[in-house]
C-alpha cells in the first residue's frame, strides 16, 4: 500500500498483538508495519510512510516512555497510541503524565497502597464530584486527600511530601514487652502520617494536564500523576488526535485503534458536534438520587430535565425533544408503571432511547425490570443504588447507538436517493445509445456506400478524390465510434450478441494482422506474429473474437512510439489458448492499472496520443471475452510497454 495515510507503524517484539490487530486493520483498508524497537521505530518514521504509530508497553520497556514521547513531538503529525498494561501503569515506576481508564484498572488500588512516593490522580468533574475515584480506592483501604481545585497542586504535593518525611523520621517506634522483666512498656503516641494520595479536581485539556504534571514532578521529583476521565474512549481518542495528544488505550482494547483511526478521519467532527447538544429526561421518586444523578449529567456536558411526575415526563416526551430518558422502574406515582412509560414514550418519539434504573431489592423486582429492557428493546438496565460514573457510561453507549441508527438511516435515504439518479441518468444514457444506432446508424452507411462511390468516380480527378477520401475515412472512423457505443448498450442492456460456433482463430489472427499491418507500418513499428501450426478445437464467435484482437492490435499500434515493436502471440495451454498483444509502447501506472476496464476511461499519456475513440474498447473486448468463458488480464510497465492477453477454454 503505497498511501501513508494506511500504514500503522506497531512496536512489539511479540507476535499475538499483530494477530489481534490485523483483522481490525485489513478490514478497513489499513497495513500494519512491525518494529521491535525505539531505534527502529525512529528509522521508519523517518521515511515518512506511516500515519500511526502503536507502543505496547506490555511487549517494550514502559521505562522508554519518555523517548516514545520524545519521538513523537518529533513527528507530530504522526499520531501516537499506547497500549498499557498494568505494570505500565504501576506508581512504583518514575514516569510522565499516564491516563487511567474508568473504572480503576484491577490491582491498582492494591498498587497505590504499598508505595511510599506521592501518587496524584487529576479526576475529571463528574468523577471528583461524585467521589466515584475517592470511594474506589478507599474501598481498598487508601484514604486519599481531596483537592478541589488543580491550581496550587504542586505545592500543596510539595508540602504533603515534606510533612510525611518529617512524620516519619520523627516518629518513635512503639515498645512492646521487657526482655528482662516482662512488663509491658509505656507505648509512645504514634504520629499519623500524612496521606500520600491526592485527587485533585481537574477541568483542563490534556496538554493542561502535562504541564501540571511537570510542575508537579519538578517541586516533588519523586511524585507520580495520573489523569482519569469517564469520558468514551472513542471521543477521547479522538480529541487527543485532534489536539495531537498521545492515545493511552488498554491492551486489551488495542483491536479498537483501526475503528478510532477512521472515524478520526471521516466525520469524527460531525460526531462530536452532534453530541454536544444531547437532552436527557431523568425520572424517579427518589429525589436524592435524582439531584445527584442531574448534576453529574450536567457536569459531562449534557442538557438535563429531571422529574418525579410519570404523567410530567410524558407530557415532556415529544418527537425530538430529548434523546435519551433514564427512567426509575418503581415510579408509582403516576397511573402507569416503568414499562408502560417506556412503551408511551416510544410511541410519541420512536429514536428515543431509554435505560431503566431497577431496584436491587426484591429480587424478583430487578429480574422484572432487567427481562423488561430485553422484551422492550431497550438499551441497559442500571441496579440501584446508580453511581453516577456506571451511568454516564451507559448513556454513552446509548447515545452511541442513537447517533449510529439515525446516521445509518439518513445515509441509507441518501444511498436510496443517489441510486434513484443514477438509474435515471443509465435509463437516458441507454435511450441515447439505442437512438444513436437505429437513427444515426442508418445514414452514416449511406455516407459510406457514397463516398466509396465518390472516390471511385473520382479516380482521374486527385484534387476532388482526395475530399471523397476523406469523406470516406472520416466516415469510417465515425463507424467505429458508434458501434463502439451500440455494442455498450447491448452490454448494459444483456443483449450483446455473440454467435457462438466452431472457432478459427488462426484464421481470424491472420485476418487481423493483414488489416492492422499497414497501420503498423505507417508509424514504422515492427509487427510480428508467433503462432503454432495448428490448434486444438475452440468454440466461439469469429468476428467478436477478432473484434478484440483487433481492439488489442489498434491500442498497441497507436501507443507505441516509431521505431518499436507489436507482437501477436498464440500459446497452448492443458486447458485453454492464450492470445497475447505485446508492445513497447508507453505503458500503463501501477495507479491506472485497476482502471483500464472502466468504460470511457483513458490514461492522460494516451489521450495525448490516441486520435479517437471513447475509451470503451478495452471494456467491449472483455465482456465478448467473458461470453466466451474466458478472462482478459494485462501487465504492463510504464515506460516499458504492455501485454494485454485473453484466454478462451479448449472445446471438449
Amino acid at each position: 500500500m503505497s498511501d501513508p495515510k494506511g500504514r500503522v507503524l506497531v512496536v512489539t517484539s511479540g507476535k499475538e498483538l499483530l494477530d489481534e490487530m490485523t483483522p481490525s486493520m485489513s478490514g478497513r483498508g489499513l497495513e500494519l508495519v512491525c518494529v521491535p524497537t525505539l531505534k527502529y521505530a525512529a528509522a521508519r518514521l523517518s521515511t515518512g510512510d506511516c500515519s500511526a504509530m502503536v507502543v505496547d508497553f506490555n511487549r517494550v520497556a514502559p521505562s522508554e516512555r519518555e523517548a516514545f514521547l520524545e519521538l513523537h513531538k518529533q513527528y507530530s503529525r504522526v499520531h501516537l497510541f499506547t497500549l498499557e498494561s498494568i505494570a505500565s501503569t504501576a506508581p512504583t515506576l518514575v514516569s510522565p503524565l499516564r491516563r487511567l481508564s474508568w473504572p480503576l484498572p484491577i490491582g491498582f488500588a492494591d498498587q497505590v497502597r504499598v508505595v511510599a512516593r506521592p501518587v496524584v490522580i487529576l479526576a475529571d468533574q463528574v468523577l471528583f464530584s461524585t467521589e466515584a475515584v475517592q470511594t474506589a480506592l478507599r474501598q481498598a483501604g487508601v484514604q486519599p486527600v481531596s483537592l478541589e481545585s488543580a491550581t496550587e497542586l504542586p505545592e500543596f504535593v510539595r508540602q504533603q511530601n515534606e510533612a510525611r518525611i518529617a512524620a516519619a523520621q520523627g516518629q518513635k517506634p512503639k515498645k512492646s514487652w521487657s526482655l528482662l522483666g516482662g512488663d509491658e512498656e509505656e507505648a509512645s503516641e504514634t504520629t499519623v502520617l500524612p496521606g500520600n494520595m491526592v485527587v485533585a479536581q481537574f477541568a483542563g485539556t490534556q496538554k493542561e494536564a502535562e504541564a501540571l504534571d511537570a510542575g508537579v514532578r519538578s517541586a516533588t521529583p519523586e511524585a507520580i500523576c495520573y489523569f482519569i476521565s469517564g469520558m468514551d474512549m472513542v471521543r477521547y481518542a479522538i480529541q487527543s488526535l485532534k489536539n495531537g495528544c498521545p492515545v493511552a488505550i488498554p491492551r486489551e482494547q488495542a483491536g479498537r485503534i483501526a475503528g478510532i483511526l477512521i472515524e478520526n478521519s471521516e466525520g469524527a467532527d460531525v460526531r462530536l458536534k452532534e453530541r454536544d447538544t444531547e437532552r436527557i429526561l431523568l425520572l424517579d421518586n427518589f429525589k436524592p438520587a435524582l439531584t445527584t444523578l442531574g448534576q453529574a449529567l450536567l457536569g459531562a456536558g449534557y442538557e438535563v430535565t429531571s422529574s418525579m411526575d410519570g404523567e410530567e415526563a410524558l407530557g415532556l416526551c415529544k418527537k425530538g425533544a430529548f434523546h435519551l430518558a433514564v427512567i426509575g422502574t418503581a415510579i408509582t406515582i403516576a397511573e402507569h408503571s416503568g414499562a408502560e412509560l417506556a412503551q408511551k414514550m416510544r410511541e410519541r418519539d420512536p429514536d428515543l432511547r431509554i435505560i431503566f434504573m431497577v431496584d436491587r431489592y426484591p429480587l424478583q423486582a430487578a429480574l422484572q425490570g432487567v427481562s423488561q429492557v430485553v422484551e422492550l428493546g431497550l438499551d441497559d438496565a442500571i441496579l440501584k443504588p446508580v453511581e453516577a460514573s456506571r451511568l454516564i457510561f451507559s448513556v454513552e453507549k446509548a447515545l452511541e447507538r442513537r447517533f449510529l441508527l439515525l446516521e445509518n438511516a439518513r445515509l441509507l435515504k441518501e444511498m436510496q436517493e443517489l441510486n434513484r439518479q443514477l438509474a435515471a441518468v443509465n435509463g437516458f444514457q441507454k435511450n441515447f445509445f439505442a437512438t444513436v444506432a437505429h437513427d444515426v446508424k442508418s445514414p452514416l452507411t449511406a455516407i459510406l456506400g457514397y463516398s466509396e462511390v465518390l472516390t471511385t468516380k473520382l479516380k482521374d480527378h486527385p484534387s476532388e478524390g482526395r475530399y471523397a477520401s476523406n469523406i470516406h475515412t472520416s466516415a469510417k472512423t465515425l463507424n467505429v465510434l458508434i458501434s463502439d457505443l451500440v455494442d455498450l448498450a447491448a452490454i448494459e442492456s444483456g443483449k450483446l450478441r455473440v454467435e457462438i460456433g466452431t472457432l478459427n482463430l488462426l484464421s481470424v489472427v491472420q485476418d487481423v494482422r493483414s488489416r492492422v499491418e499497414i497501420a503498423a507500418q505507417k508509424r514504422n513499428l515492427s509487427f510480428g506474429m508467433e503462432v503454432p501450426p495448428v490448434l486444438p478445437p475452440l468454440a466461439g464467435d469469429d468476428a467478436r473474437i477478432g473484434q478484440v484482437v483487433q481492439n488489442l492490435c489498434t491500442n498497441a499500434i497507436q501507443y507505441t512510439k516509431e521505431g518499436g515493436k507489436v507482437t501477436i502471440k498464440v500459446e497452448t495451454a492443458p486447458d485453454k489458448v492464450v492470445v497475447s498483444v505485446v508492445d513497447t509502447g508507453i505503458g500503463i501506472s501501477k495507479e491506472d492499472l485497476p482502471r483500464v476496464w472502466e468504460r470511457f476511461f483513458q490514461t492522460e499519456a494516451a489521450k495525448g496520443m490516441r486520435k479517437a475513440g471513447f475509451g470503451l474498447g478495452l471494456k467491449i473486448a472483455r465482456e465478448i471475452v467473458l461470453r466466451h468463458g474466458g478472462e482478459m488480464g494485462i501487465e504492463s510497465e510504464l515506460g516499458v510497454g504492455s501485454r494485454f492477453f485473453f484466454h478462451i477454454p479448449i472445446k471438449k
